[in-house]
């Protein structure tokens, strides 16, 4: 009997020879099987002739096994004619197309059967190999997947033929996974080729962006053969991955050397060329790559050269050789779009790419390209819809989402672009364009909010920008909205952080000054706005840090240098705005310190400057220079002009203004009136509510008003009151040596001279005056006018006092009339309580 290949018959006779030798003779007598049909004869002959093929295929004889399958091919042919529901014959006619590469009659002959039987392996194996072999990927893969699923020997070439495709799809995950499985099942006889297969494995870790285990596939690939150059390109590659780009740059210049005819090293140091901007060396290796052979990579590279070039046309033309050279090649149709874009025919571009994409391109390159085309045209509702379909065809990747991020940042939805930066992130989160232009989606975003005083959400964003992009420029953006917010504190922190940040300038220094200046640190303030000035030879960057500077020195009562400083803004606008909003009120700061140091002249010349400066529209800063011109008008003595500013100055109340100033402005006019009576009862109802800071002042004005009806009552005679009141002085203030001096004045007017002496001794070091009535006692009481003119000069040493004239005859006189010469002698009328101008 001749073999039959067909599994159901092979089991069937089986079954039926253990049968008869189970049962009795008789059985084998009675046993006849079915005459085989014709187009099971004509399937059997088929078998056969594949089988004959395969022989001579694997001697090498290449003529006699085309022949077998076409013989094969044949019969199977005609039993299909006669069987077409026949699996085991579709089987073999797929077997056989696929060998003489008529991948399409294997499509078409065996689809409507897989699509009924979509289980069997025995029809997809071929199916899906004839798909592969069309670059019918999307219909291939899934058949592809269901056949390595079974894991079977037989199929071996199945997981070889994914992994291809995965890393045409730029998915290492899965490529890694196809070409382990292929490593598991091989048979030891193809262990040779496994060279082969390291090499894949490299470049799908090259993917996975894993250099350990990158180096280590290239490197078992390498073992034990001469040096190979794909094994030294992936190497170099790996070596780019790790950061080592010298190396590796270095590492290709040697193969390019080694390999002169090997086009791959080339390609890729042309490529690394271009990379690090270095376009002459990449053109002299394209050029070269051209002349080894008009090949559609050499094309392809040369085209790049020119578009890095800013020849766009010329790069047109090289890319219409690669189509040329091998039509429908996706990366040169790709090229041709991005030429024409270059040129600014976006038109052109679409038409050209959309005809691609509707030719069968199902690459994702292409999609991107076309999308992309799109949105520089204008249409961003098709980039839209286009870069979906990308999201759809790689949901895995971030390529998708950064387009539609591109789209959207493009046309200024900043809610849109975060969401897809966003998911951009979350599939591939290591992702470094993702997260920068997130950062900066969050920034524009931050802008607008800011721009509607919605500050509080312009930092939030700001915040998470900075987070992911940790630049000079996020740290700035994020620094000027928490100033504007008046968060300086938080302002701070990210200031202090920014200037230590590469590429930190002036600007960073002068925002760091503000925030410490807000946060009540004047003298880091100054430090930062130095640094800032140091940092910047511009005039009008210069001049902005000194304004700074200004600021901070007014808060450290350096007021002077801060005037100065502001009077001389210099060029820039800005510094020019800071000092018109602040000048005017660092004068009036100064008047009010020359004030309170009893320089009512002093003061008057800022108001004066404040006069000719002009506060705007600030009418607390104008009511605030009223103000203080009011109180040098009281100073001067000039009560009515001084009531009536205060009134203007405090009607209605500033904000810069307590609700007892004015009783306490009022009650320090009368004062200076010497009305003590009134004055003191406006304090006693401004003392019910003090304000933070006011009890000090009041206390001191209390002892001032004290002071005063002491000395109205001692110029009066009446030392009971004076007494009393500088007593009342004293236990508000009982180390002021002023009034312990004019107690012992009382005493000594009352008689008790001993105690006033010892009183005035003691005082005499920080008390002039002390002297000039130890001289009076010494002359007028004790008659011992040598003392007097001891006590005299000592008085007068000390300083020109109000009295020096008049102490200073007194003086000479006694000199003279002892013998120092002809002056007569005079008496002083009494001792003196205090010194007032």
């Amino acid at each position: 009997m001749r073999p039959s290949s067909r599994s159901p018959r092979r089991v069937s006779t089986a079954l039926v020879l253990l049968a008869t030798l189970a049962g009795p003779p008789t059985a084998l007598a009675q046993f006849r099987p079915p005459p085989a049909t014709e187009a099971q004869r004509l399937s059997e002959q088929g078998e056969q002739a594949l089988v004959s093929a395969n022989a001579a295929a694997a001697k090498g004889d290449k003529k006699e096994a085309e022949e077998k399958f076409r013989r094969a091919l044949q019969l199977f042919e005609q039993s299909l004619a006669q069987e077409p529901q026949s699996v085991i014959t579709a089987a073999g006619l797929g077997s056989a197309a696929n060998a003489l590469q008529d991948f399409q009659r294997t499509v078409a002959r065996l689809q409507p059967l897989f699509a009924q039987n979509p289980g069997e392996l025995s029809l997809a194996y071929p199916l899906g190999t004839a798909y592969f072999k069309l670059r019918r990927f999307n219909e291939a893969v899934p058949v592809l997947e269901q056949v390595a699923a079974a894991d079977q020997p037989d199929h071996l070439i199945v997981h070889y033929y994914l992994a291809s495709y995965y890393l045409y799809a730029q998915d290492g995950n899965r490529a890694v996974t196809r070409l382990q499985r292929y490593l598991a099942l091989r048979p030891e006889k193809l262990a040779g080729n496994d060279f082969q297969i390291h090499e894949l494995l490299g470049k799908a870790h090259l993917l996975r962006r894993d250099a350990p285990a990158a180096r280590a596939a290239f490197e078992k690939s390498q073992a034990g053969r001469a040096e190979s150059a794909p094994a030294q390109i992936g190497l170099a590659a790996v070596l780019e991955l790790e950061g080592r780009v010298p190396e590796a740059r270095a590492l290709l210049e040697r193969l390019v050397t080694k390999f002169p005819q090997a086009a791959e090293p080339k390609e890729r140091l042309a490529r690394q060329y271009l990379s690090a901007g270095d376009v002459p060396r990449a053109e002299a290796q394209a050029l070269a790559l051209v002349k080894l052979g008009a090949t559609p990579a050499s094309h392809l590279l040369l085209g790049d050269v020119r578009l890095a070039q800013k020849q766009p046309a010329q790069a047109e033309a090289e890319f219409r050789k690669v189509l040329e050279l091998q039509p429908g090649l996706l990366l040169g149709q790709i090229a041709v779009g991005k030429a024409l874009q270059a040129q600014a025919r976006h038109e052109e571009a679409i038409q050209f790419l959309e005809t691609a994409v509707k030719s069968g391109g199902g690459s994702l390159e292409l999609w991107a390209t076309l999308g992309s085309v799109n949105r520089r045209a204008g249409r961003f509702q098709r980039a839209v819809e286009v870069h979906r379909r990308v999201v759809e065809m790689a949901p895995r990747q971030a390529l998708g989402w950064m387009l539609l991020g591109a789209d959207h940042f493009a046309t200024g939805q900043w809610d849109q672009a975060i969401e897809d930066y966003g998911s951009a992130l979350q599939v591939e989160p290591n992702h470094p364009g993702a997260k920068q232009w997130l950062a900066r989606a969050l920034a524009h975003r931050a802008r607008d909010r800011a721009g509607t005083q919605r500050m509080d959400d312009a930092a939030r964003d700001l915040r998470r920008a900075y987070d992911l992009d940790r630049s000079v420029a996020m740290g700035r953006r994020l620094g000027a909205v928490l100033l504007d917010s008046r968060q300086y504190v938080e302002a701070r922190k990210v200031m202090e952080g920014a200037v230590t940040l590469p590429g930190a300038t002036w600007r960073e220094h002068l925002l760091l000054g503000y925030a410490r200046l807000g946060s009540g640190d004047a003298q880091a303030a100054l430090a930062a706005f130095t640094q800032s000035g140091e940092a910047t030879q511009e005039p009008d960057q210069r001049a902005e840090a000194s304004a700074g500077a200004a600021l901070a020195e007014v808060e450290l009562g350096q007021v002077d240098a801060a005037v100065q400083r502001l009077s001389d803004a210099g060029p820039s606008k800005s510094a020019a705005k800071v000092a018109e909003a602040n000048l005017p009120r660092v004068l009036v700061r100064r008047a009010l310190a020359k004030l309170e140091a009893g320089d009512a002249a002093a003061a008057n010349r800022d108001l004066d400057a404040v006069d000719r400066l002009g506060t705007g529209k600030r009418t607390d800063l104008a009511k605030l220079a009223t103000f203080a011109r009011a109180l040098t008008r009281a100073e001067e003595g000039k009560f009515a002009e001084a009531s009536s500013g205060l009134k203007r100055a405090l009607t209605p109340v500033p904000d810069w203004a307590w609700s007892n100033t004015r009783a306490l402005s009022d009650a320090w006019v009368l004062y200076r009136q010497g009305k003590v009576a009134p004055s003191r009862k406006l304090l006693a109802t401004a003392q019910k509510k003090p304000m933070p800071g006011q009890p000090r002042w009041m206390g001191a004005l209390t002892g001032a008003l004290l002071r005063r009806e002491a000395a109205l009552a001692y110029a009066s005679g009446n030392m009971k009151a004076s007494e009393k009141a500088l007593k009342a002085a004293l236990a508000v203030t009982p180390e002021d040596a002023v009034v312990q001096h004019n107690l012992a004045c009382v005493d000594w007017r009352q008689g008790d001279t001993s105690s006033a002496l010892a009183t005035w001794k003691r005082l005499e070091p920080s008390v002039a005056v002390a002297a000039l009535n130890l001289g009076i006692d010494a002359q007028e009481r004790r008659h011992e006018p040598a003392e007097a003119v001891d006590a005299w000069r000592r008085y007068l040493a000390a300083g020109a006092g109000p009295r020096a004239a008049q102490v200073r005859e007194w003086k000479d006189r006694l000199q003279g009339l002892y013998g120092l010469g002809d002056a007569s002698g005079a008496n002083p009328a009494g001792v003196t309580a205090e010194e007032t101008p």
